[in-house]
């Protein structure tokens, strides 16, 4: 496969370090799925918005106060403003922290 930009430079950064050409890909997808990803941050996708507001109201509020915060370290609620969007996982409730104010984020199968 051929790279650009940072995908090539990490690319040649594990030839160096002697990894093989599957381990490279490997890691190089996962890592521009990642961005792929990154780049919906703040936005709410219509289609997740349909399927979440279809669902009953007791299972959103559940998923918007059980929420793991990595900078609180427990379990959270979102404020106002957050976003939802549709990923391989399932919906994907983005937005900050009740607490500390830090990003938080809730899969919601």
């Amino acid at each position: 496969m051929k790279y650009t930009g940072k995908y090539k430079e990490m690319a040649e950064q594990f030839r160096k370090d002697g990894a093989d050409e599957y381990t490279i890909e490997k890691f190089i997808r996962e890592e521009m799925e990642r961005d792929e990803f990154r780049k919906g941050e703040g936005t709410t996708d219509l289609e997740a918005y349909k399927i979440w507001k279809g669902w009953p109201e007791e299972r959103r509020q559940m998923y918007l106060h059980n929420a793991f915060c990595g900078s609180c370290g427990g379990v959270t609620s979102f404020t106002d403003g957050y976003n939802i969007r549709k990923d391989r996982w399932g919906l994907i409730v983005e937005g900050t922290c009740a607490k500390c104010g830090g990003r938080i984020r809730r899969i919601c199968d």
